[in-house]
């Protein structure tokens, strides 16, 4: 009785287990002859865009690199930009090298997924709502208005110190 008890959460853990251990190749996506997330998608890239940009690599472990994956999330962001309000915004996509869940974006359109969220994901639906996700916080300019939230008390400090300079 106790182990019929204990054995469908143990099957149960097991097949959860091996669903969770796959590869890129269930995307089924031809090798492309150029890196397309480093090529095709150019985004404007500020100082600052850069040194975050160069943190977060730090932070995650650096870029991964597989032409096959890249080939199949370069053409799923083209997708979503095609069926988007703004098809002129640029996107990059950096795949990090970090087994951790996440995605976040960068106001510049740079967007970062690591390979743990990837690992994850079943197939392109779930890739591809997690891209529009952050494609979303960039159209929005949510991290800018962010951004602008955190710097108005210093504004105001600066604006009432210095009444005759615009600190804005």
């Amino acid at each position: 009785m106790i182990r019929r008890l204990l054995a469908a959460p143990i099957l149960l853990c097991v097949a959860l287990a091996l669903a969770a251990c796959g590869d890129a190749a269930r995307f089924q996506t031809p090798i492309p002859t150029a890196n397309p997330l480093k090529s095709a998608r150019t985004v404007a890239q500020t100082p600052a865009a850069e040194r975050e940009h160069e943190r977060i690599l730090s932070s995650y472990g650096g870029s991964y690199d597989d032409l096959k994956l890249e080939a199949l999330i370069g053409k799923t962001v083209d997708r979503l930009v095609a069926a988007s309000d703004r098809p002129d915004q640029a996107y990059k996509v950096t795949i990090l090298n970090s087994g951790a869940v996440n995605a976040f974006a960068l106001p510049t359109g740079q967007l970062y997924v690591t390979r743990g969220l990837i690992a994850l994901a079943s197939d392109t639906s779930e890739l591809s709502s997690v891209l529009s996700h952050e494609m979303a916080h960039v159209l929005a300019k949510h991290a800018s208005i962010r951004e602008d939230q955190a710097a108005r008390p210093f504004r105001s400090l600066w604006r009432g110190a210095f009444p005759d300079v615009d600190g804005a």
